[in-house]
């Protein structure tokens, strides 16, 4: 049998070169595709933040943008000598193109609407005239698991529970987790999540009716009103007879408490005209920049003192997805 010769050492060699240099050629070719997929991500995240950084400044520059107008709107009315605050300038959104980016920034009238926190007085006691008003707008929306006695409970500095539908520390710290109830008045919409088995469509639908200002300063312009805010100030308003009254409030604001009482439509009903006005002190300015398939989001507060047209912005909030509202016009 013919015994097969072992290769030269020379041989051997090479070949344990070559599989060297296969092996260092797989680890350079790893490395270059792990570098590249790093840098990649590096230029993608850097471009990212960039973007979203410049897409913020647009909308802090809608901002500002929104309170010029507000100032000028107070000094028209300071001219006139007729400070009204009526629909025309809260009916609509504005998109606008910005170098690539889409603007698209809506008014929101804080005083349209209701102020909980009203719901309790400066001095601490509960507000009978505002638990009506509240009552019935929750009586229009046929809200069930939402409360007045919830919401007034959730308020006000004791421990005493409102009604039968109310709750205080007691009900709360029996969840899991159990909390206390806040004792303050609301800072924000998202607490309405917080209050005892409430269902979330009926936040949602109370939410564009209600606002969060500060006690004694959440008088409802009547102007600016929807036609369920409307009907929880004014008894027994008919449905259609508020539809109408908002349709034509776009165009013809009323220009004092006496013009709204006296209006025909109210003919033989008494109205209670405390807690309301024709002008309004706080609004909310909601934008929303698009740029290169980024959304930035920002809602600003704004308070316009009504003695010298001074603004002042009170709360910024990025959290909130649904900004925009309103029928949107092109500029």
């Amino acid at each position: 049998m013919t015994r097969l010769k072992p290769l030269p050492l020379i041989h051997q060699q090479r070949g344990v070169a070559l599989m060297i240099v296969i092996l260092i050629f797989a680890l350079v070719s790893l490395l270059s595709v792990g570098m590249h997929n790093r840098q990649k991500t590096f230029i993608q995240s850097a471009s990212s933040v960039s973007a979203m950084s410049q897409a913020y400044e647009y909308a802090m520059g809608s901002e500002i943008y929104a309170r010029r107008l507000l100032k000028d709107d107070w000094d028209n009315d300071k001219s006139a000598n007729e400070f009204v605050d009526g629909l025309d300038q809260v009916s609509n959104a504005i998109v606008l193109p910005v170098d690539q980016a889409a603007l698209e920034a809506q008014f929101n009238d804080m005083h349209g609407r209701l102020n909980i926190n009203d719901l309790v007085d400066v001095g601490g006691s509960p507000n009978a005239l505002m638990r009506e008003r509240f009552e019935a707008l929750f009586s229009r929306l046929a809200l069930d698991t939402l409360t007045v006695d919830l919401l007034q409970d959730w308020i006000d500095d004791n421990q005493d529970v409102s009604g039968i539908d109310g709750a205080e520390d007691g009900e709360y710290l029996n969840m899991a987790p159990a909390y206390r109830s806040a004792s303050q008045p609301f800072m924000h919409s998202s607490e309405l999540l917080a209050l005892l088995n409430v269902d979330q469509k009926e936040i949602a639908s109370l939410r564009p009716h209600v606002s969060m200002l500060p006690r004694g300063w959440g008088m409802t312009n009547v102007n600016t009103a929807s036609a369920e805010v409307l009907q929880s100030i004014v008894k027994d308003l008919p449905d259609a007879d508020a539809e109408r009254l908002v349709e034509q409030l776009q165009d013809t604001p009323w220009k004092s408490l006496q013009e709204f009482a006296n209006d025909p439509v109210f003919k033989g009903k008494t109205i209670d005209q405390t807690n309301l006005s024709v002008y309004s002190n706080f609004f909310e300015v909601a934008t929303r920049i698009t740029l290169n398939e980024r959304k930035v989001r920002l809602r600003s507060v704004i308070l316009r003192n009504q003695s010298d047209g001074s603004m002042q912005v009170i709360q910024r909030d990025q959290g909130q997805k649904y900004l925009i509202t309103k029928e949107k016009l092109g500029l």
